[in-house]
């Protein structure tokens, strides 16, 4: 972990006493940066005026330190001392504290911020829709979100808790009031477009955390037709009218096979006396 965080920090050095910019990449963490530039938490906040709680997105850029910190006492940047190809005094001693054994275990700082209980984390939702010109599903750069489209919240029982009209410039929306359980959400398209994804997804939030789901639409592209539940569901056990059916005649076929069966056998056994 050591050699990880000396390499980001070797990668984001400042050239011409600059800033250092960090670039947020997959498995990043407002406390995972804080800690491999050695900064507080509160620093980076503060720098990027964030919250605690905000997400972050890969390829956003956070700025660690100001070059300012980089300068001496007078306002001037440090001279860089020159190479003369030998090692100093310092590394000499460090070498000799190695070869010696007499290096002292390093010290352990605690983090500044408070360790969170995952029971704690409430479970967040958040949604949009948008243009998908491409039609393959997924959000690209350029394609924007939609107006006047509806996301519907449903419990285990389908039975709605919150319904929502996209404006278009607020989304992505989260909902963080969530309880933890199990959700369906159903995403319709704006008038004149139908939706490129799946437009009912059931989402599990009984662990918290955060889900974000984007539902796909193109204008002039028709709905698949859906016909309700209702026109398949006939009894408790949940089987379709059409099984249903298909066995009531596979069993009227069976028992009239059977009764010929047993009329042939019959007519044979009694021939067969017959002729003794």
């Amino acid at each position: 972990m050591a050699l990880a965080i000396g390499v980001v920090l070797l990668q984001a050095q400042p050239e011409d006493n600059q800033d250092i910019i960090h670039t947020v990449d997959s498995g990043d963490t407002l406390i995972s940066i804080a800690h491999a530039y050695g900064v507080t938490l509160d620093q980076l906040l503060s720098l990027n005026e964030l919250h605690p709680e905000a997400l972050l997105q890969i390829g956003q850029r956070l700025l660690v330190i100001r070059a300012p910190e980089f300068a001496d006492d007078d306002g001037e940047p440090a001279p860089e001392e020159e190479e003369t190809g030998e090692p100093s005094e310092a590394a000499e001693r460090l070498v000799g504290d190695i070869e010696r054994g007499d290096l002292s275990p390093a010290p352990v700082a605690e983090a500044d911020a408070p360790m969170r209980d995952p029971a704690d984390i409430r479970p967040q939702l958040c949604f949009a829709v948008f243009e998908d010109l491409n039609q393959n599903g997924m959000r690209e750069p350029a394609e924007r979100p939609l107006t006047d489209a509806t996301i519907r919240l449903l419990d285990a029982a389908d039975v709605e808790q919150w319904i929502y009209t996209t404006d278009g410039a607020a989304e992505p929306h989260c909902e963080r009031s969530l309880e933890r359980k199990l959700y369906t959400i159903e995403g319709s398209a704006p008038p004149g477009f139908g939706l490129t994804s799946a437009g009912r997804l059931r989402i599990d939030l009984r662990d918290g955390g955060l889900v974000t789901l984007e539902f796909g639409a193109k204008r002039g592209l028709e709905a698949a037709s859906v016909p309700p539940p209702a026109a398949y569901i006939d009894g408790d056990d949940g089987m379709s009218e059409s099984p249903r059916s298909l066995l009531r005649e596979l069993s009227g076929l069976f028992a009239l096979g059977l009764a010929a069966v047993v009329f042939f056998s019959g007519m044979a056994v009694s021939l067969i006396i017959r002729w003794r």
